[in-house]
């Protein structure tokens, strides 16, 4: 009795210390579960706290992104001894000119070619209806006349709606740009004050790196840098290469169209600049618009136009694409539909475009986070969500910092880290 009463004591300290484990693991799978939440609520409140500021968030976001811009060309021309501050501005003076000149090249065709537009949607409508018509005509029975009669309805509901839409919106144009001087000015002042942050970040961007750094101390030193290195490779990257491969993508779509005698081409290669800045579902509008509005000159017109568009995105996406993208974090076509939903959901147009570089940026830091917790290799050449290089040190031990950039030589040119190193 005495040996089974031994026995059994260490069999009960087990079975409660194994509980005790058990309830600490699900404790801590509680907090990081509603850490989450908390992290997701505080996100969304502050997208909706922004909105409320939209002048503020406008300036924010295009000085952050004309920063993103000047700053390759700065590093460029700081390492051929040019200083800091000289090449800063000499990159925000090549950034402002490049603008201008799109800007004057573009807009004025683009303008005409939409007020057009807009003066010929009553006679588009009335083809539409009289297409329908015929085709009733020819296929409408007594069995779908139901069928008929509803689609009558609705065709001329949407006909009457977006004829009157258009007219509004060209008198808007035309006569409401007195009205909304004052909101022109003020984008206007913003855009320029915009330009005057953008050019501090690119000048001072790796000083401000280094006092960040500083004020989180030596423990915690490495991991912000490197959190600042992913941001600036996802965000920075993919916003450089999106806007190189989206003006590439525009003037291959114009060039083509405009061969074709597509009436809409520069308004259509407008279309295809911005739309390409939202992966996944702006290349499919911006085709749509163009066979569209090709049809209302012929079935031939709109073939050759899907033609034109579908050739025009796959050499982009296919061929110049790898090659700028190489500076931005890769991103699984799953986590940019759902990056690009709740952009969408929460900051409209612009949290659409942003989407991506920011999905990008929480993709490296969580693999970072993850492989330095674990020491397990998330990463793989042939993985899916987390598909990149693996890599590894001479000893074997996974390089979280590298598996979260994707790039070995990206801390070589980078101005992140300080002259001497991190020290030890």
């Amino acid at each position: 009795m005495g040996l089974r009463a031994t026995q059994a004591v260490p069999v009960a300290e087990d079975a409660d210390r194994s509980a005790d484990e058990g309830l600490a693991r699900w404790r801590r799978r509680a907090v990081v579960a509603w850490a989450l939440v908390g992290m997701a609520a505080v996100f969304v409140l502050a997208v909706m706290g922004l909105a409320q500021v939209g002048q503020a968030v406008e300036l924010l976001l295009v000085g952050i992104v004309v920063g993103f811009v000047c700053s390759p060309i700065t590093n460029s021309l700081e390492d051929a001894h040019v200083p800091r501050a000289l090449a800063a501005l000499i990159a925000l003076v090549v950034v402002v000119a490049v603008l201008a000149g799109a800007a004057a090249l573009v807009l004025g065709p683009c303008l005409q070619q939409l007020m057009a537009l807009l003066r010929n949607v009553p006679s588009y409508a009335e083809q539409v209806q009289a297409g329908m018509a015929d085709f009733w005509a020819s296929h409408g029975t007594g069995g779908n006349a139901e069928v008929q009669q509803v689609s009558d309805a609705v065709l001329a509901a949407v006909s009457s709606a977006g004829t009157g839409y258009a007219q509004d919106l060209a008198k808007q144009i035309t006569s409401g740009m007195v009205s909304n001087v004052v909101d022109m000015v003020n984008h206007v002042v913003t855009f320029f004050l915009a330009l005057v942050l953008g050019y501090w970040l690119a000048k001072d961007y790796p000083v401000i790196c280094r006092e960040l750094a500083a004020v989180a101390g030596p423990r915690h030193e490495r991991s912000l840098v490197l959190l600042m290195a992913v941001a600036s490779r996802s965000m920075g990257g993919y916003m450089r290469g999106a806007l190189i491969t989206s003006v590439v993508n525009g003037v291959l779509a114009f060039v083509g169209l405009a061969l074709c005698g597509h009436q809409y081409a520069w308004l259509v290669a407008m279309v295809t600049f911005f739309m390409h800045f939202v992966p996944v579902i702006g290349p499919l509008v911006s085709a749509i618009a163009a066979v569209a509005l090709a049809l209302f000159s012929g079935l031939p017109l709109a073939v050759w136009s899907l033609v034109v568009m579908v050739v025009a995105q796959n050499l982009t996406d296919n061929l110049l694409s790898p090659l700028v993208m190489r500076s931005a974090v890769k991103v699984h076509p799953v986590l940019s539909l759902v990056g690009i939903v709740i952009g969408g959901a929460l900051g409209g147009v612009w949290g659409m475009v942003l989407a991506i570089p920011a999905v990008a940026a929480l993709r490296g830091v969580f693999v970072y986070f993850y492989e330095s917790r674990t020491g397990r290799q998330l990463v793989s050449p042939e993985g899916a969500l987390f598909q990149s290089g693996a890599f590894r040190d001479g000893a074997g031990r996974v390089e979280p910092a590298l598996d979260a950039l994707d790039d070995e030589s990206f801390f070589e040119g980078s101005r992140l880290v300080p002259p001497g190193g991190w020290g030890e």
